[in-house]
């Protein structure tokens, strides 16, 4: 076997001497012997690299999510003697003649990929500069048994190149400790920009344009947002990103993780420009998220209609009370929400839509619900109230589920029966 997949350079091992210490102090949270320690670096602006080294001789590397098996065109190992697979609806790397081993390297592709319902590892910028999520690179030796939410992460970057990582600027090299859906990680060179509201990365080809959109509206979304829901704790970290394609594909996608948003559009130059009101909502959508202060997981992928209906919601009321020029728009859609929606009530579940791949049905659903449940409601603050009922409801067990939020507007939110019925159906809460 090649060297460089055997011996440790002197950091891993300094590396793994103290999570091995550190471990020993938390006996409780996981064993040290079950953990991988995992390093993506930064060679160029093309090339990438991930390893994983573990502590004892493993037999196969399991990734933790697996959406699709697309890592089979794009993470290559580097060494002849791995194979990547892709069995059981999940992405394993093993040695060809099924040896044990102790680390592997793979060389990545670093570029926007769309993934079902899940962020891209790569968000690249203009400028060069790379925006990483980490869970995408969560693995497990041998097995994941879906317990696990402590991950050993590190990367390393050429000298010119800040890190921005678990909220700390680094040079060269950082590690940290990962959890649940992990974070965003800048890598470039473009400082930060101060705002009242967040901090922010906004690629220089969107400052004229999404960019200064961004910069105009999105404070006042969230002062709007913390009228109900509460001045957020720290100020969120913004990255806006843009990647030019030659495919002829175009859209956007946007996200939050703790004390992070971020959007990346890919495509021509000037399509982020074509519908500035569809613009404008990703924002308060995305901006929504940023408050819901989201307590457990969903039980199952179905409940995430609440988190996305929720914020579907609070875009229509961001719009209306902030931009009213774009009524139009917003009637438009709240229509076509609900049309889609008794589209699938009468003939489908939610269940089914997700199984086939139509994840926008969370989002038109979830609008549906939210949109019924304040219309039977006396005030005009159902969405808001709700979901701080509900929030208090879910700390409880730490999960999030929809036969709660159902149970809720149909006792204190004048839902009738009928909604309800339907709905519980719909989410498969009945």
């Amino acid at each position: 076997m090649d060297e460089r997949f055997i011996v440790m350079s002197m950091s891993v091992r300094r590396f793994l001497s103290r999570l091995i210490l550190s471990i020993l102090l938390l006996p409780n949270i996981v064993n040290a012997q079950q953990l991988l320690f995992t390093e993506i670096e930064k060679h160029s602006k093309e090339n990438w690299t991930v390893s994983y080294q573990s502590p004892k001789a493993i037999k196969a590397i399991m990734f933790a999510i697996s959406p699709d098996n697309s890592r089979l065109k794009r993470w290559q190992p580097i060494s002849s003697e791995f194979i990547l697979s892709y069995v059981n609806a999940t992405e394993i790397v093993t040695r060809k003649d099924g040896a044990s081993f102790t680390s592997v390297k793979l060389k990545l592709t670093p570029t926007y990929i769309h993934l079902p319902k899940n962020y891209a590892p790569f968000s690249p910028f203009s400028n060069g500069a790379m925006l990483l999520h980490s869970a995408r690179f969560f693995a497990c030796p041998n097995l994941c048994t879906g317990n696990e939410n402590l991950w050993a992460m590190a990367v390393k970057a050429p000298l010119n190149d800040t890190i921005l990582a678990d909220g700390k600027a680094h040079v060269g090299k950082t590690s940290w400790w990962d959890k649940n859906d992990g974070q965003k990680v800048y890598i470039g060179q473009q400082h930060t920009s101060q705002n009242t509201s967040y901090i922010s990365i906004v690629d220089p080809k969107l400052a004229l344009t999404v960019g200064k959109q961004l910069h105009d509206i999105l404070p006042k979304m969230m002062s709007l947002l913390e009228e109900s829901y509460g001045v957020l704790p720290d100020k969120p970290m913004l990255f806006a990103s843009f990647g030019e394609t030659h495919d002829g594909n175009f859209g956007r996608q946007g996200g939050t993780l703790p004390n992070q948003v971020f959007m990346h559009w890919y495509g021509s130059d000037t399509y982020q420009e074509q519908n500035p009101a569809a613009t404008l909502w990703f924002f308060a959508h995305e901006a929504a998220h940023m408050y819901q202060n989201m307590v457990g997981k969903a039980k199952s992928p179905v409940d995430n209609w609440l988190h996305e209906g929720h914020a579907e919601m609070m875009a229509k009321k961001i719009m209306l009370n902030l931009l009213p020029q774009f009524n139009a728009y917003v009637e438009k859609k709240i229509a076509y929400a609900e049309a889609q929606c008794l589209e699938i009530i009468s003939a489908s579940s939610l269940a089914e839509q997700i199984e086939i791949g139509n994840y926008q049905s969370l989002y038109d659903c979830g609008l549906y619900i939210f949109n019924t449940i304040e219309r039977g409601y006396s005030g005009n603050d159902a969405t808001e109230t709700l979901w701080l009922a509900f929030m208090e409801r879910s700390s409880i067990d730490n999960q999030v589920n929809s036969e709660m939020l159902l149970s809720l507007a149909d006792s204190n939110y004048g839902l009738s029966k009928e909604h309800t019925d339907n709905f519980r159906k719909l989410v498969g809460s009945d």
